[in-house]
Formats: C-alpha cells, sequence, structure tokens
C-alpha cells in the first residue's frame, strides 16, 4: 500500500480482499489502517484485478493500541503452535513478537529457514491485526537464538521470564510491584515446551529479568503466552 498526495493506492492481497470478499465498488468509503497506527477514511475512486485506488477524506491516529509497549520473546514451540501465537498476541495487542531458539526448542533452524519463517509469521501478523482493526501491525523477527534474543533487551523497562520453578514470586504478586501506567516497554520471555534450562534462566537473570511462576500448573507454551498477555493487558486497562 501507498500513501501519496491523499490517494491511497492498494496493491497484493489486500485488492483480491476488496473485490472478491467485500465485493466494493467505486463511490464506496473504506477505512484503511496504514499499519504504523494512523486509521484513513477514504473514498474508492477505481477497483480492479491489479490494484485499487482511493482518495483521502480524513485521517486520525487510532486510540486501538495499549499505552505500554510488550515485546513478546517465544521459546520456538514444535509443529504450528508459534502461528497460533502469533495470531492471539497480535489480536491481545502486542507490539513486537521474537521467536526465541533455545536448548529446549524442538525446532532448530538454519539462517534460510529462520528467513522463511520469519517472511511467513509477519504474514501471520498482518492477517491478524487486520481482523482485529488494528491500526498498528507488530513486527515479527526472524528466529534468534537466546543470546542473540538478550542483545535486544537493552531499551526496555521491565522485563519478566515465565519460570515454572519459581517457588517465590507468581506474576500477580510481581506485577503489584510494577507501576504499569508509568512503564514504557516491558519484554516478556516464555519457554518452549519443557521451558527455559537452568542454564538459560541464570544467564535471564544475570541479565536483570524479573522471575514469575503462573501458580501451581504448568501451562503448554501457546497457553502461557495467551495467558500472560491478557493479564498483562488486563492489569494495564487495555480490556475494559
Amino acid at each position: 500500500m501507498c500513501i501519496r498526495d491523499r490517494l491511497i493506492t492498494i496493491t497484493g492481497e489486500d485488492v483480491k480482499h476488496l473485490r472478491q470478499v467485500l465485493r466494493l465498488e467505486p463511490g464506496e468509503v473504506i477505512g484503511v489502517f496504514d499499519g504504523t497506527g494512523r486509521e484513513y477514511t477514504a473514498e474508492l475512486l477505481e477497483v480492479d484485478k491489479n490494484q485499487a485506488v482511493a482518495k483521502v477524506l480524513s485521517s486520525i491516529l487510532s486510540e486501538t493500541e495499549p499505552k505500554v509497549r510488550v515485546t513478546l520473546f517465544q521459546g520456538f514451540p514444535k509443529g504450528e503452535k508459534m502461528d497460533l501465537i502469533i495470531q492471539k498476541a497480535v489480536e491481545l495487542g502486542v507490539y513486537e513478537i521474537v521467536p526465541v531458539l533455545t536448548e529446549r526448542s524442538v525446532v532448530q533452524l538454519d539462517g534460510k529457514e529462520r528467513e522463511k519463517k520469519g517472511e511467513r509469521f509477519n504474514k501471520i501478523a498482518r492477517e491478524a491485526a487486520k481482523q482485529c482493526r488494528r491500526a498498528y501491525v507488530p513486527r515479527v523477527i526472524s528466529p534468534v537464538t537466546l543470546n542473540e534474543a538478550l542483545l535486544l533487551c537493552s531499551k526496555y523497562d521491565k522485563a519478566v521470564v515465565l519460570y515454572e520453578n519459581e517457588e517465590k514470586k507468581c506474576l500477580k504478586e510481581l506485577l503489584k510491584c510494577y507501576t504499569i501506567n508509568k512503564t514504557g516497554e516491558i519484554v516478556l520471555f516464555i519457554g518452549p515446551e519443557g521451558g527455559f534450562s537452568p542454564q538459560e534462566i541464570v544467564k535471564l537473570m544475570d541479565h536483570g529479568f524479573d522471575s514469575a511462576s503462573l501458580g501451581k500448573r504448568i501451562l503448554r507454551a501457546e497457553t502461557a503466552a495467551i495467558s500472560v498477555l491478557s493479564i498483562l493487558m488486563y492489569e494495564m486497562g487495555e480490556l475494559q
């Protein structure tokens, strides 16, 4: 999509959606999200099989985005679980997603495979953002190692790792220690099947991470991600 001189040019899969699913025609008014946080109201001028052109009538900064930016570092699970995690994380308001290849990740990828996965994951994120009417499309980084992931974690206000063997503090207690409305960015690390190894937990703690559990029951990787993001969004007042 290209926005220039108050004209919006739409190409690719979005044109197919306009023509074949929504069956929109010139003269109709549509809502367009640019993926960076701005929402446009526009009038369709032309629609063909290659592109659609619309005239901008008005634009606003979207109010659908959470005030706190949550970045999910997700231990890479097997099968298609990562697809589900990305989809639901985007719906819940995550800012960015980083798949992490850990010691217990069943899936291990080379450079080309990481790039290919990254392309697929970003497509899933775009579709999820479109479905839930988010004006911002969360970026999904191509899978990285844990050491590479830690290099990306220097700019955040709070950093949390979910650890099933944490006995002193659950997530509820940890969040009581945070002043959510004064927190700009949160990093959340969740392990794959089998969780993080003890060595990985030590490494994360050495980097200043707060450790928390989700209670007495062990959750699947995908359940943990969805549950924790839901809890964070509720505490931030984003589910009211």
